[in-house]
């Protein structure tokens, strides 16, 4: 059987089992690499499981830095070889090959006051300064992004789903895969939304029967944004204020604040209000923020 006859299968298998589109195509992707090393170095699964894993492992570590990255290429194998095990393709797993490699935690980074300020006063203050009606939407649209991503802790992905419906009051409903979650505006937030809301319909009158809150101009126009352009966002920023500004570092800096502030806060609630899919994620980041 050749590489591609393995990636099909391989393919067909996650597919049975329910994983992710995601998740299939980066197994795929680590699979394909490991069948390519194979048959660049002439082995086939006649050769002992173990020489090959062990020389593969050799070369990730050669060719990746970030040990994050090998454990993830080690994770994936380890999948791959327990679908060839089932089907009698090997006769055993060298576990102990495929351990993962110790990481050091990166120390969380987030935001000081000051700084706070600065990322959120810089789409305010071309808001003011703006002469075209264009310009001065899209820096109205994208000081909203940035100040309900600053109030909610949300993730861009999230961001990008919100929709006019999903605000009731004072509440909005946040979609992230199959899972909901409710979260409370400030007043402040919500008159910037209705400002937002009303000159969107003024430039773009069309918009009146788009569904989601946040739209694009140009050939864009009136379409949702993507999470690409909140990536542009908050790249603009940085570029600005002088320090890199990334959605993660601003989930985080309200994480921090919420954890310092509410020490006795169940974890149980940060559960559910940041929406993480695992809480052993939330320990460790909770955790860490105590660290520091």
């Amino acid at each position: 059987m050749n590489v591609d006859q393995y990636l099909v299968f391989y393919r067909s298998y996650l597919e049975s089992i329910g994983k992710s589109p995601h998740t299939i195509k980066q197994y795929c992707i680590d699979t394909e690499q490991f069948l390519s090393f194979m048959l660049k170095n002439e082995h086939t699964f006649d050769t002992p499981i173990k020489e090959i894993v062990a020389a593969y492992n050799q070369q990730l570590e050669e060719n990746y830095s970030s040990p994050a990255s090998i454990n993830r290429k080690k994770a994936s194998l380890k999948h791959f070889l327990h679908f060839l095990q089932m089907r009698n393709v090997i006769a055993e797993i060298p576990v102990h090959l495929l351990t993962p490699l110790k990481q050091q935690k990166e120390k969380l980074k987030y935001y000081t006051k000051q700084q706070i300020e600065q990322i959120l006063n810089y789409w305010f203050e071309l808001i003011e300064t703006a002469l075209i009606p264009e310009h001065r939407w899209l820096a109205l649209r994208n000081f909203c992004i940035v100040n309900i991503m600053a109030e909610l802790g949300t993730k861009p992905s999230e961001v990008t789903r919100m929709k006019w419906t999903h605000l009731k009051q004072q509440e909005i409903t946040i979609l992230q895969r199959k899972r909901i979650r409710t979260l409370c505006l400030s007043d402040s937030m919500i008159d910037w939304l209705e400002i937002y809301k009303n000159e969107t319909k003024s430039l773009l009158p069309s918009s009146e029967n788009a569904a989601y809150m946040w739209l694009g101009l140009g050939n864009k126009q009136n379409e949702p944004i993507t999470v690409k352009t909140i990536e542009r966002i908050y790249k603009t920023i940085s570029n600005q204020v002088g320090f890199k500004v990334t959605p993660t570092s601003m989930r985080y800096t309200l994480m921090n604040s919420e954890v310092k502030t509410h020490q006795d806060e169940q974890l149980k609630d940060l559960y559910l209000r940041y929406g993480y899919a695992r809480k052993s994620v939330l320990v460790d980041r909770v955790n860490r923020f105590k660290e520091n």
